[in-house]
């Protein structure tokens, strides 16, 4: 089985608040059947590079990457399943914004991999048809 960690639980991992170790003790228990998806990577780039300390946070990215077994690129197939998802749920709730656009991509990427996508943000994910979801966030 792979898990596809949702980059608000990668941020989660990151900062290391005691509220956070259960989280942190199930990812690192599950470490080699996890991959970093490429589009989480970019978002937690993109939150360290508009920070004053960049640097700080490049540090954390990179040992992030460096335990993970792989990061999982974003290809045809992920691009195919995250056009169905922001398509469906755009019929779903014509007038609403269902999703972002970066989360529409994520849920994407899972599918296309096979993944269970592993999310704090369960309500807003849960309207992907076919997407295997779990909260990681309490002990278990």
């Amino acid at each position: 089985m792979i898990f596809l960690p949702d980059t608000n639980v990668l941020s989660r991992y990151l900062r290391g608040r005691d509220e956070d170790v259960p989280l942190k003790s199930r990812l690192e228990r599950s470490l080699a059947d996890c991959r970093l998806s490429s589009i989480a990577l970019m978002e937690l780039e993109y939150g360290a590079a508009k920070r004053p300390e960049v640097t700080v946070f490049r540090e954390r990215i990179a040992r992030l990457k460096a335990v993970f077994p792989g990061v999982a690129p974003f290809d045809a197939a992920a691009a195919y399943q995250s056009g169905i998802v922001r398509a469906y749920l755009a019929r779903l709730r014509p007038n609403a914004q269902p999703i972002g656009a970066y989360d529409a991509l994520l849920a994407g990427h899972a599918l296309a991999l096979g993944a269970v996508f592993v999310t704090h943000n369960v309500a807003e994910f849960s309207r992907v048809p076919g997407l295997a979801i779990e909260d990681w966030s309490h002990a278990r």
